[in-house]
């Protein structure tokens, strides 16, 4: 069984050292551009150079985050900054965008990419799919339980990556638009502003109830190894220094003793929690427990004493590369020293002639003795072997030297690893797409309630576990129906698979899917795919990319201002969400749980409330729960702005039968919505 890896966050070179000196095996960190941290510090290419060969002689990995989605117009400056990083070089890239990974994979066929935990990936098949397209690892999504990461450990073997501990959002990572519909800061563009952790309140809450504590699996981190889990991610790209090398010494020990001692836990928590941690997820307890906040006591206890202690654990240079000497000294000849790491990098250098011994003659004890001086340097001793004539000796201080400068060497070495070969070949060429037809209008229902008035529509999606007879009666009425699959697809993928194939019994053969692994479980069906806004669909390759999977059509993310919809390329029908009450977040962990409401006494009535009065809807589907913004979309009075879309989709969340009606009749006549609504990012888009 393969040790786990300890990955450890690093938002600047402080960082870097704390992880490396308290145990880390790798490190993760972003470039200037192209991060989900975009207000971490970040590194320069002339910072990651340095990075990259510090940590290599050390024998840390470096994995490189490129983990936003990115626009067509930027596209060419994110492959450059790739390719620079390839020739460091550094050992992964982890990405979202599928995109970029797309071309990326291309441009440098040999590096492994890393699917982010931005992309949502939290099914058996959905992991399947990724490593069938190249990927070598994926982060999976962190509202996972253990035995959800045992079903997918199962079906591939794709290396995967498990959040141990940190922050832990509201929302499934890669489909949060909270922060962007609020305030233009997109999480998906590294810029979230974090209004879930203002104040939101259901009914009977306690006015926090979008924040999670911290997520802290440390004391499973034998287990996850157990599973086959690759890596144990600790998050905090944007914390302190000695954050990082507490939560690493936290999660060394963990895995050493079976268990994390409680002084180091008590440090943790001193350096920085939420109310405490929680294991909610994993062990599958969710509910009130795993809400909270950042008390007045959360930050006090952080005190300089604290940090120096901390401090104090990694100021020192780690020791952690074994190699062995070989010494030989023979008469009239130089002294020659060889150095040997534990990867078979080797040096050797020369000094002097020995010198006859006018007492006591070098001895091999002596020598050994001398040679295992490695404090200071990342090496430490394991074996020293001499070969002495008999009556030699050689100056203590040109021993000392001689090693010194073969370590150095040997350290040289350990640093230069070879770059990647990179295709300069690979060009990214874009053809703005031009519609042949008017657009149709596409819908999607949260039940089979539909007014006949939708019959002309291409297609009304209706909930994935519809029954049979109902699918029959709308099929009959003259309806073009398909499935809308679920977003959060949490240990129910067989169950939706069985409800695929039951609507195409009777004739469903068109499914519409949000997520990586949907498409994957549609593909296994054989059925057609519609992809949603939930594929995050941000630029021409994106397109192409979903194409080339078998997709017939995707919706484009509406995160996109109109503009940039126009130019995009690509031969894949196209569409953009006109109406709705947006779905900001999708959670495994209901708001309403943080109050003394049940679900049945829920009853899909309940809404949350910001700081000024205003309230959001929340809707479940398939044990998750969507938050929807407080007005809807409307684009009906300006569908001419979309000059290359095929179709337009209209999200019905919270309407009753009437004012279905009433806004496809105002969509239809392109007329002025009357009621309070939000043109969303279409004309300011996100930064």
């Amino acid at each position: 069984m393969d040790r786990i890896e300890i990955l450890a966050p690093s938002g600047s070179m402080e960082s870097v050292v704390a992880a490396v000196r308290s145990g880390a095996d790798a490190v993760y960190l972003g470039a200037e551009q192209f991060s989900a941290r975009a207000s971490a510090k970040n590194f320069s290419m002339e910072e990651l150079k340095q990075t990259v060969q510090y940590c290599h002689i050390r024998g840390v990995k470096v994995y490189l985050t490129m983990n936003t989605l990115i626009t067509d117009e930027e596209i060419n400056t994110a492959l450059e900054l790739a390719k620079e990083a390839c020739l460091l070089p550094i050992d992964a890239f982890i990405v979202q965008d599928v995109g970029f990974a797309g071309i990326l994979r291309k441009a440098v066929p040999n590096i492994p990419l890393h699917g982010s935990t931005q992309m949502s990936v939290h099914t058996p098949r959905g992991a399947k799919l990724l490593y069938d397209l190249g990927f070598k690892r994926v982060v999976l999504s962190r509202e996972l339980s253990k035995k959800e990461i045992i079903e997918i450990r199962k079906i591939c073997p794709i290396e995967l990556e498990v959040f141990v501990h940190g922050a832990l959002c509201m929302c499934v990572s890669g489909q949060c638009y909270l922060s962007a519909m609020l305030g233009g800061r997109s999480g998906n563009r590294g810029q979230c502003a974090q209004p879930c952790r203002l104040p939101f309140m259901v009914e009977g809450g306690t006015g926090h109830d979008l924040s999670l504590k911290d997520l802290s699996i440390l004391d499973f981190i034998g287990e996850l190894e157990k599973i086959g889990v690759t890596s144990a991610k600790i998050e905090g790209r944007m914390k302190r220094p000695e954050y990082v090398a507490c939560a690493v010494k936290a999660a060394k020990e963990s895995l050493d003793k079976g268990y994390v001692p409680a002084d180091t836990m008590q440090y943790l928590r001193s350096v920085f929690s939420r109310s405490g941690f929680t294991d909610g997820y994993f062990t599958g307890k969710t509910g009130k427990n795993m809400f909270g906040t950042r008390q007045k006591e959360d930050v006090t206890s952080a005190t300089a004493k604290t940090l120096a202690q901390i401090k104090n654990n990694y100021r020192n240079e780690g020791q952690s590369v074994a190699v062995e000497f070989n010494l030989t000294i023979k008469n009239n000849s130089p002294v020659i020293l060889t150095a040997t790491d534990i990867d078979n990098n080797q040096r050797t250098v020369k000094g002097n002639n020995p010198e006859k011994a006018i007492n006591v003659p070098l001895s091999i004890e002596k020598a050994t003795a001398q040679l295992s001086k490695t404090g200071g340097t990342p090496f430490y001793v394991q074996g020293v072997y001499c070969d002495i004539d008999q009556g030699l000796t050689v100056p203590m201080g040109e021993l000392n030297s001689l090693r010194r400068l073969v370590l150095e060497k040997l350290a040289a070495q350990r640093s230069m690893k070879k770059p990647y070969e990179i295709n300069e070949d690979v060009k990214i060429h874009r053809k703005v797409y031009y519609r042949q037809e008017q657009p149709t209008i596409r819908c999607v229902f949260p039940d089979t309630n539909i007014p006949s008035e939708f019959k002309e529509c291409e297609y009304i999606y209706v909930p994935f576990n519809s029954s049979q007879s109902e699918l029959c009666r709308l099929i009959k009425a003259g309806f073009n129906v398909a499935l809308d699959l679920p977003r959060g697809m949490f240990g129910s993928e067989n169950i939706i698979e069985q409800y695929i194939l039951k609507a195409k019994e009777v004739g469903v053969d068109t499914v519409l899917a949000s997520n990586i692994g949907s498409i994957a479980v549609a593909q296994k069906c054989g059925v057609q795919i519609n992809g949603g806004f939930g594929l995050n669909v941000f630029n021409t390759e994106s397109l192409n990319f979903y194409e080339a999977l078998g997709l017939k059509s995707a919706d484009v993310s509406f995160e996109l201002t109109f503009n940039k919809i126009n130019e995009l390329g690509g031969n894949i029908k196209r569409g953009a969400v006109i109406y709705g009450h947006l779905p900001l977040m999708i959670t495994r962990n209901c708001p309403v749980n943080n109050s003394n409401k049940t679900c049945k006494e829920c009853g899909q009535t309940s809404k949350i409330r910001d700081r000024k009065s205003i309230d959001f809807p929340l809707r479940c589907m398939n044990g998750c729960t969507l938050l929807l913004n407080s007005v809807p979309l409307y684009m009906g009075d300006k569908l001419d702005l979309f000059k290359n879309i095929n179709y337009i989709t209209m999200v019905f969340n919270v309407e009753n039968y009437v004012e279905r009606v009433e806004k496809l009749d105002i969509i239809r006549k392109n007329s002025v919505y009357e009621a309070p609504y939000t043109r969303g990012l279409y004309f300011r888009g996100v930064i």
